[in-house]
């Protein structure tokens, strides 16, 4: 099946302009940010669109071209790991990503929010990292015009 590269685009650029949000707010030192509900809650809310945009990419060339359905996000991961889709080590930054993710969707009361700023200021580039990868993947693959 041929994959929509559109689709794709659209959801590497929503990983790219969130991580420019994230970024501009992550400017300020960490104490002004949880001072600021509106701009944590931001950050947090940019964080679950980038996963979910991570997610839909890989799910889309999982579905597309290799003909697998994914019983969850986490699977997304392991999925693309195994199709070689992303690298392991990008696969050992994004695991514990998806699994903050999660929490932060069902358990959100549960984050501290000085751990959570100190590990999006670490793992911003991981975000960028994704979109290199499968830039690269993207165009081994024939069909990605």
């Amino acid at each position: 099946m041929e994959l929509d590269s559109q689709r794709i685009e659209k959801y590497l650029d929503e990983i790219t302009n969130e991580s420019l949000i994230i970024k501009s707010v992550l400017e300020k030192s960490d104490e002004n940010i949880v001072q600021s509900q509106i701009e944590l809650r931001g950050l947090k809310y940019s964080i679950i669109l980038i996963s979910e945009a991570i997610a839909n990419v890989l799910q889309h060339i999982l579905a597309k071209k290799y003909h697998i359905s994914i019983n969850g996000y986490t699977q997304c991961f392991t999925k693309a790991l195994s199709h070689n889709l992303i690298s392991e080590q990008l696969y050992e930054r994004l695991k514990p990503f998806s699994s903050f993710r999660n929490m932060l969707v069902h358990q959100y009361w549960r984050i501290d929010d000085m751990i959570f700023l100190r590990n999006l200021r670490v793992g911003i580039v991981d975000f960028q990292l994704f979109i290199k990868e499968m830039n690269e993947k993207l165009k081994k693959l024939s069909d990605f015009a």
